[in-house]
């Protein structure tokens, strides 16, 4: 009988029950949609953080950077003030590792690489000696190899008359460096490795010994304690050798993290082989072919250490190696040519390692993908003297921000709708069940007992609930697909960072799929949540009902004196004026709301003001620069870069400076001019006719020191990543004069080292010659010589690398107008003069002119994505994605571009979240103007009662509810102003928006009540 009673309520409020039951499934398939998308959403993001592997690298960016192998003084200075234990504590930081290099050896292996340390040395016999008088060199053959990775014996040879005497007859045990010049015979030059054992060992290395047998028969015979027999062996270990890297995590190497190295077989290392110190190693496939050995096999691998620094003065073979042990290969990897002789084994694995840096890497961190961003912003200010930091995320911010954006979206969207529900929820309960409390007190009266009412009203309302919120559930399972490909599709739009050309894009980029895992378990969780919610509410509401409703009335103690009333004219108005004055509380509700709506909308509207403050203030003082690089992003020097090119990419006007240089290889021949005028007269190098002795000349110019052409000398290649730059100069000169066109010079000046001018004794004002490899004639006697430059020293700079390089001014070398004043330039008279000038003629030498650097700074940063657009359009290229043009650019803005996403990240949630906000101010205005006029039902029969207008009792509520809105707004105002910030019109139009739905929502409520006669007044209920 309950059950079917119940049933029969439900069709005799067939609208009630249509209508909520539509409110209910629309906001179970919205809240089940947004719930689906949270989790999926979260449940990628965990999984990118599993596959995501984010690394801080610091370098230190010396002047023969990124040199794997190098080592430089400056290097080891600089890493004595630098403490990385703040690196390692930091909150971010997962695991700290500091480089672990030592010099190795496997015994079988050999090398052919272009990256040999001494590939050109050789030690063997020579005999049948020669001299050629004409051609002033001697020409030998090799009669025996001791080690030589060029040349066999039997071959014959041409030697450096510089070498030393040679006598017919004789054999002899050289030392020298074999190269190649125009003729298909080899020629041995004198022997840089001298110095190299000298500074190492303190022994002296003679580059010739006679080794002439006394019996002829013999013809030679060698020592068997020479120091040259000693080389030979220690070349044989040095020229093969490999680089042993140890560490506690392989694949977070730069190499490995960045898929420039991957497996080709095998393994990585365990944790347990990582801990326990096992004797594995990793290997090149190139290694393992020429050791003929695969997964499981042995390797020898020794190790040498010494107290002096450079990789390759690890060893010498009379000291023989620090460590020896057999390693078990259990990883082959892919060969690349600078890093096929590499052997990666576990840190822990008893291996001695340098204690001087081998390469440019100072460390990494192994960093928490979500906090590298803060990590970079806390460290970054502690990269100095050279060191610089990375950010390699293997592309994780690129595909995790936009979906960060749309998690906190779903989340907003998910709790909206479950406080939605929330709301609808109880007014169901409300208007269902409490509504209903005369049924509830006649079943009670009837004898029906609590518990048979509370069956009663919870069958009908748990039914209802139920096939409304499982319809609603089961659609948002049939949807969620649909709406999971929309979510994929979107990311584009959520985008926050615009990583073309950026720094922050030298990382390589992984991608992960998003394909979320969703069951129907999820949708029947939210479902039976809001379910077992409606049953809770309706269980109150029907308790609710078991209450009294009768009213205690109050004694009367007697007529109450009646109060002389004021006179004033004006009807609705004085009546509003009245009731508001004896209003008493209920007067105070809506100034009070209309007060706190104000504020709140003031924060609302000056959080979005302040964020875009805030990014127009970080993109107006924010200076972007950006540099030309090889494909990898190292390198901004030794370059090729066109000067047609630069000219097109600085009159696009994006720019506010441009730096260029070129480097030119010179030999310092002496000063050719004193300071007081008197003049040194240097004969000119002539170009010898020998051919011999001019590739030996040109050689020695081409490994010299550079001139470096250049129209800013702080952003060149040697101090780009200098903390400081000491430079003096002649009184009157500073380094502008670098980028002053040679047309306005008086005579061409130079800075140069101040090493060079302490050593050659130079001074300032001096003038000296600088020879190069061009050839010129001689204006005296028409013989060839070699081009020279005569430059005035006017300024002297402490360098930072090991060559005397000289700096000049750009325009010393180029036409400088053709990019930086098009006007003045030689260009634009051949395009107005082409008579004259062939104008095809000088764009061809710009197409044959190249620059070896050039960096720039960008004009406005508000230009910035304008700027990416037009480098899209003219073809440069990007690091590791070459364009039309194989010339590639780094901008420097992953700080920049992170922190606007970060700010923008935060309008968009505004955006998103605010129209929401807006909509309940204006349901709350509506709603509450409409209960504080409904809730006055018996002064409107009073009014219609003795007579009152319908027009006339409109007014005077209605002119009540302005009077007492427009209160409350203007203290809201007053308040916000004095204690809070200035007013905006933003702030105004929101305030607006409030009071125009308040006057609404009483006009509507007002109008309601009018219409109805006086008695539906008296006998509503509500």
């Amino acid at each position: 009988m309950i059950f079917r009673n119940s049933l029969k309520s439900i069709y005799r409020s067939i609208g009630k029950t249509a209508l909520f039951s539509i409110l209910i499934f629309a906001l179970t398939l919205a809240l089940s949609l947004a719930m689906s998308v949270w989790v999926a959403v979260e449940q990628f993001l965990d999984d990118c953080d599993e596959y995501y592997t984010t690394i801080g690298v610091v370098e230190y960016r010396g002047t023969e950077y990124p040199g794997d192998t190098n080592y430089e003084p400056a290097m080891a200075e600089a890493l004595q003030s630098f403490d990385p234990s703040f690196i390692a504590k930091d909150e971010a930081t997962l695991m700290w590792e500091t480089p672990s290099r030592s010099f190795g050896y496997v015994d079988g292996f050999w090398r052919s690489d272009a990256f040999m340390p001494m590939k050109s040395l050789s030690v063997f016999v020579v005999g049948s000696v020669v001299y050629s008088e004409e051609d002033q060199f001697y020409t030998a053959v090799v009669y025996k190899t001791l080690y030589s990775s060029i040349i066999n014996k039997n071959k014959k040879i041409y030697i450096d008359e510089e070498f030393g005497s040679f006598e017919p007859n004789h054999f002899y045990l050289v030392l020298g460096e074999v190269y190649h010049g125009r003729s298909p015979i080899y020629r041995l030059g004198v022997s840089p490795f001298e110095q190299s054992i000298s500074d190492s060992y303190g022994k002296k290395v003679i580059r010739i010994l006679d080794i002439t047998a006394e019996n002829e028969e013999d013809f030679y015979t060698l020592p068997e304690k020479s120091i040259l027999l000693q080389v030979a062996d220690s070349l044989h270990v040095i020229n093969n050798s490999v680089l042993i890297n140890g560490t506690n995590n392989l694949m977070a190497l730069l190499p490995f993290h960045e898929q420039e190295l991957y497996f080709v077989d095998g393994r990585t290392f365990t944790e347990a082989e990582y801990l326990n110190g096992e004797k594995v190693a990793v290997i090149s496939d190139l290694m393992a072919k020429r050791l003929e050995v695969g997964i499981g096999d042995h390797i020898d691998l020794s190790a040498s250490v010494s107290n002096v620094p450079g990789i390759y003065n690890s060893y010498w073979v009379e000291d023989g190696f620090s460590f020896q042990d057999e390693f078990t290969v259990i990883g082959i990897i892919n060969t690349i040519n600078d890093k096929s002789w590499y052997v990666y084994v576990p840190q822990s694995s008893g291996v001695p390692y340098s204690q001087f840096p081998v390469g440019y890497t100072v460390g990494f961190a192994v960093l928490d993908n979500e906090k590298a961003l803060d990590f970079y912003i806390r460290t970054d200010p502690f990269m100095t003297n050279r060191l610089q930091l990375e950010i390699y995320d293997e592309g994780y911010s690129s595909t995790a921000i936009p979906y960060q954006t749309i998690l906190r979206t779903s989340q907003i969207v998910a709790i909206v709708c479950l406080v939605v529900d929330i709301a609808v929820t109880i007014l169901f309960g409300f208007l269902y069940i409490y509504r209903q409390r005369e049924t509830s007190e006649t079943m009670l009266k009837l004898g029906a007992g609590k518990s048979r009412i509370i069956t009663y009203f919870l069958f009908s309302a748990g039914l209802i609930a139920l096939v409304a919120i499982s319809a609603g559930a089961y659609a948002g399972y049939k949807l969620h697909d649909q709406v999971i490909s929309w979510v994929a599709q979107s990311t584009d739009n959520f985008s926050l960072i615009d990583a073309r050309y950026s720094n922050g894009n030298l990382t390589v980029s992984k991608t992960l799929e998003f394909m979320p895992n969703l069951t129907l378990h999820l949708f029947l969780y939210v479902a039976a949540i809001l379910f077992l919610f409606v049953i809770v509410t309706c269980l109150f509401f029907t308790i609710g009902t078991f209450q009294s409703n009768k009213q205690i009335k109050s004694l009367s103690s007697g007529p109450k004196r009646e109060h002389k009333t004021s006179h004033l004219t004006g009807g609705s108005g004085k009546f509003a004026l009245l009731s508001i004055c004896r209003g008493g509380t209920r007067s105070l509700v809506v100034p009070f709301l209309a007060t706190a709506i104000v504020i709140f909308l003031g924060n609302l509207s000056s959080t979005a003001i302040r964020y875009s403050e805030q990014i127009e203030d970080i993109t107006s003082n924010t200076t972007i620069e950006g540099y030309f690089t090889d494909i990898n992003g190292k390198q901004i020097g030794n370059l090729v870069l066109s000067a047609y090119n630069l000219r097109n990419f600085y009159s696009a006007d994006f720019q506010d400076s441009l730096s260029i240089s070129r480097n030119l290889s010179y030999l310092y021949h002496g000063v050719s001019r004193y300071a007081d005028g008197t003049k040194n007269p240097l004969e000119p190098l002539y170009v010898p006719r020998n051919s011999f002795l001019r590739e030996s000349i040109e050689a020695s110019i081409e490994r010299g020191p550079d001139m470096v052409f250049t129209n800013n000398i702080r952003t060149s290649p040697e101090f780009y990543f200098a903390d400081t730059l000491v430079m003096n100069f002649m009184e009157g000169y500073d380094e502008t004069f670098l980028s002053i066109s040679t047309n306005d010079m008086e005579e061409l000046s130079c800075i140069i080292t101040s090493s060079l001018m302490e050593e050659q004794n130079i001074q300032f004002g001096d003038t000296i010659q600088l020879i190069n490899n061009g050839i010129t004639r001689n204006p005296e006697d028409g013989l060839q010589v070699y081009t020279s430059m005569d430059v005035r020293v006017i300024g002297t700079f402490e360098k930072q690398g090991a060559a005397d390089t000289i700096y000049l001014p750009l325009s010393s070398i180029f036409d400088t107008n053709i990019i930086w004043d098009p006007e003045k330039s030689a260009l634009n008279f051949a395009e107005n003069n082409p008579d004259t000038v062939s104008y095809e003629g000088y764009v061809q030498i710009m197409l044959d002119t190249s620059f070896q650097s050039a960096n720039f700074t960008l004009k406005d940063s508000h230009d910035l994505a304008q700027f990416k657009d037009y480098l899209i359009n003219y073809g440069f290229s990007q690091v590791r994605e070459a364009g039309s043009i194989r010339e590639f650019i780094v901008i420097k803005d992953s700080t920049f571009n992170s922190t606007i996403a970060s700010i923008t990240q935060q309008i968009q949630y505004i955006n998103f979240l605010y129209p929401f906000l807006y909509v309940l101010v204006g349901i709350i205005a509506i709603t509450a103007s409409y209960l504080l006029v409904v809730h006055r039902k018996g002064e409107f029969a009073i009014h219609r009662g003795l007579g009152s207008t319908r027009i006339r009792t409109f007014f005077s509520f209605f002119l009540e509810q302005i009077v007492l809105c427009i209160f409350g707004i203007s203290v809201g105002f007053l308040l916000w102003h004095f204690i809070w910030e200035n007013i905006t019109l933003l702030h105004l139009e929101f305030a607006a928006g409030f009071a125009i739905c308040f006057f609404l929502g009483s006009a509507i409520s007002i109008m309601i009540m009018n219409h109805s006669n006086v008695l539906t007044i008296l006998l509503d209920r509500e």
